[in-house]
């Protein structure tokens, strides 16, 4: 009997320990919104999907139907583009007693190619009448077009500098798609000097196939 009574109150006074709290989920970090890459004044908006849509001399071949491919003269200078509006950059070594050296950009995007020619010139003060010129290479409408003056247009972020004495080469290559512009600035002789690689460029250019 006292044996009994002993086990009841033995089991009535027992206190099981504390369940151990299972460790919560350790919080995932939240998504941080990225500023947007900022376009220069005036340039149209970029289509969507078009960025890094082709591939130049060091790339692949371009995953997009339509999008083009190109090789870059030898002695050009590929460098990281400052923002992912653009598809390539390349360095033109300063020619002669020029202060520094040109650059040429590629990017795709939209608007007419007479808005875009146009928004080119404009950003040059005093400038001299433009040379144009339309051909068709690979079945498509190229417009090249030079132009020189001081040049105070264009400039990523904060307010553009002028640039005296210097020139603009560019391209406008219609596609399927949206445009391709290849667009060289710098120092007047370095411009001019590099004219022969550019078209060279042009030249080497290939559409891929559906």
């Amino acid at each position: 009997m006292i044996a009994l009574v002993a086990g009841v109150l033995f089991a009535f006074l027992r206190k099981d320990p504390p369940a151990t709290p299972e460790p919560e989920a350790a919080p995932r970090p939240s998504a941080v919104a990225r500023p947007k890459d900022q376009l220069p004044p005036g340039h149209p908006p970029i289509p969507p999907g078009s960025q890094g849509a082709a591939m130049g001399a060091h790339g692949t071949s371009a995953p997009e139907p339509g999008a083009l491919t190109w090789t870059a003269p030898p002695r050009w200078a590929s460098a990281p583009n400052p923002s992912t509006m653009r598809l390539a950059t390349y360095k033109i070594p300063k020619a002669g007693k020029d202060p520094e050296d040109a650059e040429l950009s590629i990017s795709r995007a939209g608007g007419s190619t007479e808005a875009n020619l146009q928004r080119w010139v404009g950003q040059f003060e005093g400038a001299s009448k433009d040379s144009r010129n339309v051909r068709k290479i690979e079945g498509l409408t190229v417009t090249t077009i030079e132009v020189s003056g001081a040049y105070a247009g264009g400039m990523m972020g904060g307010a553009p500098s002028k640039k005296e004495g210097w020139a603009l080469l560019g391209a406008v290559i219609e596609t399927p798609g949206s445009s391709y512009f290849f667009k060289m600035t710098g120092p007047k002789a370095t411009v001019e000097g590099a004219r022969d690689e550019f078209h060279k460029m042009l030249d080497s250019i290939k559409q891929s196939k559906p």
